[in-house]
């Protein structure tokens, strides 16, 4: 590997002024002519400066740390760690980032070698809206995709209620009275906001929200076509689903298929993610509220950089955008 001794002798100049030249502080000490033929030494002889070194002597590595717990096996890994690398990028800073599989183990070596490697801040990126545990040696952290189990740490979430409340709003503005709801039978964080949220949408609008119409079940394929035979197989059909996810309202289509149903004519669809690969290849394609899993990342490492999170340490809520597409109509008269 070249050493900073090797481009010094190439551009003829003493290793003080190509240090200064490679760690951007030649200005005003090192004339741009010779900057010049330190950069092009460098470039030709292929340097690359120790950042680490160099933040061990400075004690900052300009490193954002990313511990994730199964974040890169779910679809939105893309967006939450593009906008990581992207906003990292235009600060001049890099990006560690270490996945610990969820185990506690894999979770303690993944901390001693962010540790180890001198992060400067670390965001701990959790898989889905949740509670996730920060440990107590874990300093300039913030939590993406939920909140942590200490009071001084900020986290950054989807706002679910304000969300499904603009999902069952829009329903409603198009005049839908009977609207059903189909959620997946857990009890994570997500679930109760958009189920909460729903009910008191609807008593807004003086509507009393029916047990009948709030379908419980799996969140998979096969759960989800069990739960939208339930909601539609029945005398009298809700005019309109709201899905607890993308995956949910495919499932409401393939089971309004086999009862003849149409979307939107006879039963408007809102999903929730805007998972492309399902939103996008629906037919029609879905309305659904956008999770704003760039925004997230976005939003936190720029001010985890800048070192001005909010304090007290609180939990920051991101908009939800509904997409508009062709699965929801005006309700039939």
């Amino acid at each position: 590997m070249t050493t900073l001794a090797e481009v010094a002798d190439a551009a003829n100049v003493s290793t003080a002024s190509a240090s200064l030249v490679l760690s951007g502080k030649a200005k005003g000490r090192v004339s741009e002519a010779t900057a010049a033929r330190v950069r092009a030494a460098a470039e030709d002889l292929g340097y690359v400066r120790d950042a680490l070194a160099g933040g061990m002597r400075n004690r900052r590595t300009h490193t954002v740390g990313v511990l994730g717990e199964n974040v890169l096996s779910t679809p939105y890994a893309v967006a939450m760690i593009d906008a990581i690398l992207t906003a990292s990028r235009e600060l001049g800073w890099s990006v560690l980032l270490t996945d610990s599989g969820g185990a506690p183990e894999q979770s303690r070596r993944a901390v001693r070698e962010l540790r180890s490697r001198r992060v400067d801040v670390i965001v701990h990126a959790a898989m889905y809206h949740q509670q996730v545990h920060v440990p107590p040696e874990l300093t300039n952290v913030a939590v993406l995709n939920g909140f942590a189990d200490r009071d001084d740490v900020v986290g950054v979430v989807p706002d679910e209620a304000a969300a499904a409340n603009t999902a069952v709003t829009h329903l409603l503005e198009l005049g839908h009275r009977r609207i059903g709801h189909i959620t997946h039978d857990d009890s994570t964080v997500a679930i109760g906001l958009r189920h909460t949220a729903y009910e008191n949408t609807l008593r807004a609008a003086g509507i009393t929200p029916d047990p009948s119409l709030i379908i419980r079940g799996g969140n998979d394929p096969e759960g989800a076509d069990a739960s939208a035979w339930r909601l539609l197989d029945r005398a009298d059909p809700p005019t309109a689903a709201f899905c607890y996810n993308d995956g949910i309202a495919a499932g409401v289509y393939r089971v309004a298929a086999a009862l003849g149903l149409s979307i939107p004519d006879d039963l408007s669809v809102v999903g929730f993610d805007d998972l492309k690969l399902i939103s996008t290849n629906l037919a029609p394609r879905l309305t659904t509220m956008r999770l704003p899993h760039y925004e997230m990342a976005d939003w936190l490492v720029r001010h985890l950089i800048a070192g001005d999170l909010p304090t007290p340490a609180t939990t920051h809520r991101c908009q939800c955008d509904l997409i508009v597409r062709g699965s929801t109509a005006p309700a039939s008269a």
